[in-house]
């Protein structure tokens, strides 16, 4: 699934650079990032006696590359991947983002949903992967360098690997991030 969503990044990456050349538009719009990331796991109201048992909130790094692909002046999708690691897990995210810049400044904010894939040979698939909603933060500090403040909160409940079918014995991810990142 990592794969296919690269090659649809790089399809789309040339495809863009095609329609500039052809446009005459010098926007190269393909960037990459990392930062700092803080984990913070919680559990459903079901069970909030257990918070802190199963999964401390670990800090991480991330790297990550994506796509701005500019729908006008304002707007752009913004398609992405990427890979972090932690102390405890390994996760790797792709998103689909909605980017709004707000116009004669640097500011932007960027929304959308994303699939956050926990690596681990414990779990089942269906436990493997989290659907999440993004919200972000941004301020050009130059034309190729920019610095990013995102919030991603989980929506889907994931089992926990020692008691996998206990009565609603769930518990969902939450990240908060800041990253510099660097456009070609």
């Amino acid at each position: 699934m990592f794969r296919n969503l690269f090659l649809a990044l790089l399809a789309m990456f040339i495809f863009e650079n095609a329609r500039s050349q052809a446009f005459k538009d010098p926007a190269i719009n393909l960037s990459v990032q990392a930062g700092y990331l803080a984990i913070d796991p919680s559990y459903s109201s079901y069970y909030p006696e257990v918070s802190g048992e199963f999964i401390s909130g670990e800090a991480g790094l991330f790297v990550g590359v994506n796509y701005n692909l500019r729908l006008n002046s304002d707007f752009s999708l913004v398609p992405e991947i990427s890979f972090i690691s932690n102390k405890e897990s390994v996760h790797y995210r792709a998103a689909g983002l909605l980017e709004y810049r707000i116009p004669k400044t640097g500011f932007y904010g960027l929304v959308g949903p994303q699939v956050n894939i926990l690596s681990g040979n414990s779990l089942s698939f269906y436990d493997r992967a989290g659907f999440e909603l993004t919200g972000a933060i941004g301020y050009d500090i130059s034309y190729s360098f920019y610095l990013e403040a995102r919030y991603s909160h989980e929506l889907t409940d994931r089992l926990k690997p020692q008691a996998p079918f206990n009565d609603d014995d769930y518990y969902r991810f939450r990240y908060y991030s800041i990253g510099l990142g660097f456009r070609f």
